[in-house]
C-alpha cells in the first residue's frame, strides 16, 4: 500500500507533467480530479462509485485509438486520458480503477472486465469488444457496472447487453466463471504491463494488496446448495448432541437423588461440564 500512500502526494507533479505535456487545460482537469478525489474519501462506497463514474464520463469524450493515438489498441494512463480529454473504453475503465484506489476502495472490489458488448438493442446481432470496471461490495456479491455507454451504474443482471469474457485487476486474472485466478495479469495482458510502466514513470507505484482467496469473479453465480453427504453429516452430528445432552440430564437426576460423596461430587462436575459444552454447540 505504501506506493498508492505516496501516489496520493504526486498530484502536484501530475499537474506539472500535465501543462508542460498537454497544456492549461489538462493541467486544471488534473486540478478538478485531486479535488473530487479529495472531497469524496469519508463518503460510503456507492457515493464514491457514483462520484468517480460522474466525473470521468462528464469530463472526458470518447474517442477510438486510431484518432487519438494512430494506434489499433492503446491503454492510456490517467493523465493521457485526462491530457488528451479523450479516450477509449479502456481508458475510462482504468481512470475509474485508479480513482477507486486513490479513494481507498480495496483492490478485492475491483476488477476490469473485458466483454462483448451488443450494439443497437437486443435484437441487434452486432457484438463489439468492450471494457468496464466492476465492483463487488462482498466476493459473492451480483456486481455494479462502471461504464462509459451508459452512464448510470448498474447492478450486472441489468446489463444483459454486456456478455463478460475475463476480468482482472492488478493482482490476478480470470475467465469468466473461474473462482481462482488462472494466471499473472501482467504475464498474460501486455497492454496492462505497459500502462502500469507507464505510471510508475509518471510517479505512481501501482503495487496493490493482495487479493482475497475467497474473491469470486463471475457476473453468474451459482447458488450454493449443501450436498447429500453434508447434509447427512449434519444430521449425525445433531443426533449425537441430542444423545450426549439427554445422557447429561439423565445423569444429572440420579446423581442429585444419592448421597453426596466425593465420587458423587466428582460426576456431577463432569455432567455440568458436560452439559455446557452442548448448550455452547
Amino acid at each position: 500500500m505504501t506506493g498508492w500512500a505516496q501516489a496520493r502526494t504526486d498530484f502536484a507533479r501530475m499537474e506539472q507533467l500535465a501543462e508542460t505535456q498537454y497544456g492549461k487545460v489538462a493541467a486544471d482537469t488534473i486540478r478538478a480530479w485531486r479535488s473530487m478525489i479529495e472531497s469524496s474519501r469519508t463518503l460510503p462506497d456507492r457515493a464514491k462509485l457514483e462520484r468517480t463514474n460522474d466525473f470521468i464520463n462528464r469530463r472526458v469524450f470518447y474517442e477510438s485509438d486510431i484518432v487519438i493515438w494512430g494506434q489499433v489498441d492503446y491503454w492510456a494512463t490517467p493523465l493521457e486520458l485526462f491530457g488528451k480529454q479523450a479516450g477509449d473504453c479502456e481508458d475510462f475503465a482504468i481512470a475509474k480503477y485508479v480513482t477507486l484506489r486513490l479513494l481507498d476502495i480495496p483492490v478485492q472490489k475491483l476488477r476490469l472486465v473485458y466483454a462483448r458488448a451488443r450494439l443497437n438493442g437486443s435484437g441487434s446481432q452486432a457484438l463489439q469488444a468492450h471494457m468496464v470496471l466492476s465492483y463487488y461490495e462482498t466476493p459473492t456479491a451480483e456486481p455494479l457496472v462502471l461504464d462509459n455507454l451508459i452512464r448510470q451504474i448498474h447492478p450486472a443482471k441489468r446489463r444483459p447487453d454486456l456478455f463478460p469474457v475475463f476480468s482482472f485487476n492488478h493482482e490476478g486474472l480470470w475467465m469468466e466463471g473461474e473462482r481462482t485466478s488462472s494466471s499473472s495479469p501482467t504475464a498474460r495482458l501486455s497492454r496492462w504491463r505497459d500502462v502500469l510502466q507507464r505510471m510508475r514513470q509518471e510517479g505512481w507505484d501501482p503495487s496493490l494488496a493482495s487479493l482475497s482467496a475467497q474473491s469470486v469473479l463471475s457476473w453468474k453465480q451459482a447458488k450454493h446448495r449443501p450436498s447429500f453427504a453434508s447434509q447427512k453429516a449434519g444430521k449425525s452430528k445433531y443426533r449425537s448432541l441430542a444423545r450426549k445432552a439427554a445422557s447429561s440430564r439423565l445423569a444429572q437426576k440420579a446423581i442429585k437423588s444419592r448421597p453426596a460423596s466425593k465420587m458423587a461430587k466428582s460426576k456431577v462436575m463432569k455432567s455440568r461440564l458436560s452439559l455446557r459444552k452442548v448448550r455452547r454447540r
